[in-house]
């Protein structure tokens, strides 16, 4: 998540990741050792919060209560981490609430670092960098999949590059929930959660069985869960296989409860073991899989690597906007002369606006990238069919917080100021904003040299452009235009002035 204003740098050789997932929260702290990732501590803990998600999409009192207890524990270890240094995720639960500000708020109290909800295509991409980076691909492609509490990710990729990416909505305590929520086991209870899984499954399936795997890993959970069942029941060596997810299946129905013993099961799994099973078995049947192995890292090792690449300026995000911009054929020749622009006035204002170059100047750029993507739509308001298409678009390694603040800037970038689609009390977007309106201004036109001579400086809601007037007197269009942004800057309370 961005951090606009100036924060401390201090170096730190320590990383972490949370996923605050639908079953159980995990946080990982890791430190980088001659470019390989050394785990110094784990922690899990079993919330399972999707319980407490009603079907209206609130969340219970006892389920809100389990998950705080839990990041207040977390955050014992993350308060003197630098925010840089920390990526907290929430996936399916988090991304079902329907009003999830209030948690989101109570959780950074108590972690003291932001959390970010991510989509299902995002999450999709990280547990594939968590599993490519755990098990060094082969030759040709590899199918990887993740059964989490409230959703399934599956992913076809080649390499270190995920090509094929759904987050199917089934997991472990969805199912557990919606099937066996009583605790009692039948075949014919257990007939409807396979058909229904398959049912999810059916829209995707001719896709994925398209695209010709070599070899199948899973991940998480319910996936290790399963091999550590198959190893200590003496079927295999962790090896999963479809005959051996039937006779699992097959005992739950035979003792008809779902709090059952098996060789290689934990008790905290017992309760929710048989609905991911479920997934898994409809998964082995729908895309065909003979066989799959386990990995050990999945979604909260990709969000180590990927935090890396971010420390190191290696950020897949800006692939992800330059390949939007592409796709809507965008100017790129003038969106880099705004963007350099934009970002020479911020580097004028930085100090006095207390605001992080590194982060703002990232999130002012791309702004500056994909302003226009809306022309491709129509001319008319193109800036609101351009904030449509940055809010929900899948822009890989953005997380829902950071589009939206992307959104509002490229909103922002003409007419009036749209204050009301502000978060509230975020200064540091609306000064981005500002910014970015005039540079956007100063390359209206095709002419638009000697914009090295001009200064800014501000002072809070005072903002001062020093202008020579041969440069007006050379654009009178530019003129105008910042004679009315003075107007319009004045109705949410700045003040333009010209010197």
């Amino acid at each position: 998540m961005f951090n606009l204003s100036r924060v401390d740098h201090a170096n730190t050789s320590h990383i972490a990741a949370i996923d605050l997932g639908s079953n159980s929260f995990h946080m990982i702290i890791a430190k980088w050792d001659n470019d390989q990732l050394v785990v110094l501590d784990r922690l899990r803990d079993p919330v399972r919060m999707g319980w407490g998600l009603g079907s209206d999409g609130s969340l219970s009192e006892d389920a809100r209560l389990r998950a705080l207890n839990c990041l207040e524990k977390f955050g014992e270890r993350l308060r003197e981490y630098p925010s840089r240094s920390v990526r907290i995720v929430g996936t399916k639960t988090l991304r079902s609430i329907n009003d999830s500000s209030q948690f989101l708020a109570d959780a950074q109290q108590r972690l003291g670092h932001p959390v970010e909800i991510i989509s299902g295509d995002e999450e999709a991409r990280l547990i594939y960098l968590g599993v490519a980076h755990c098990i060094a691909p082969k030759a040709g492609k590899r199918l990887v999949m993740d059964i989490g509490g409230g959703s399934t990710e599956v992913i076809v990729g080649e390499g270190m590059t995920p090509l094929v990416k759904e987050s199917l909505n089934m997991g472990c305590v969805a199912i557990t929930k919606r099937f066996f929520l009583d605790g009692s086991v039948t075949e014919k209870n257990v007939s409807k959660a396979l058909i229904a899984c398959m049912q999810e499954l059916a829209p995707v399936t001719e896709e994925f069985l398209q695209q010709d795997w070599n070899e199948v890993l899973g991940a998480s959970g319910t996936i290790k869960a399963a091999a550590k069942v198959c190893s200590a029941s003496g079927w295999s060596d962790g090896v999963i296989r479809l005959e051996f997810l039937q006779r699992i299946i097959r005992r739950y129905i035979d003792q008809g409860i779902t709090e059952l013993k098996m060789p290689g099961l934990s008790d905290d799994r017992q309760p929710v073991f048989l609905g991911g099973v479920i997934v898994l078995a409809s998964l082995f049947e729908s895309l065909q899989i003979n066989q799959m192995m386990a990995a050990d890292w999945a979604l909260r090792e990709g969000l180590l690597f990927d935090l890396k690449g971010r420390l190191q300026n290696i950020d897949i995000r800006q692939g992800s906007v330059d390949a939007l911009a592409s796709r809507f054929h965008v100017n790129m020749e003038k969106a880099k002369a705004v963007e350099a622009t934009a970002l020479y006035l911020l580097n004028q204002v930085a100090d006095d606006w207390d605001l992080n170059n590194q982060d703002a100047g990232k999130l002012l750029g791309w702004a500056a990238r994909l302003y226009s993507v809306g022309l491709d739509i129509a001319h008319n308001d193109y800036h609101k069919h351009s904030a449509y298409v940055v809010q929900n678009v899948d822009l890989a390694g953005c997380s829902r917080v950071e589009q939206t603040h992307l959104a509002a800037l490229v909103l922002a970038h003409r007419k009036r100021f749209p204050l009301k689609q502000f978060p509230v009390g975020n200064d540091d977007l609306i000064h981005l904003a500002i910014l970015l309106r005039l540079a956007v201004i100063f390359h209206r036109g095709k002419k638009s040299a000697g914009l090295s001579a001009i200064k800014i400086t501000v002072a809070k809601k005072k903002i001062k452009l020093k202008i020579p007037s041969a440069w007006l007197e050379q654009h009178p269009l530019t003129h105008a235009d910042l004679e009315t942004e003075m107007r319009q800057l004045d109705d949410v309370g700045y003040e333009l002035q010209l010197i």
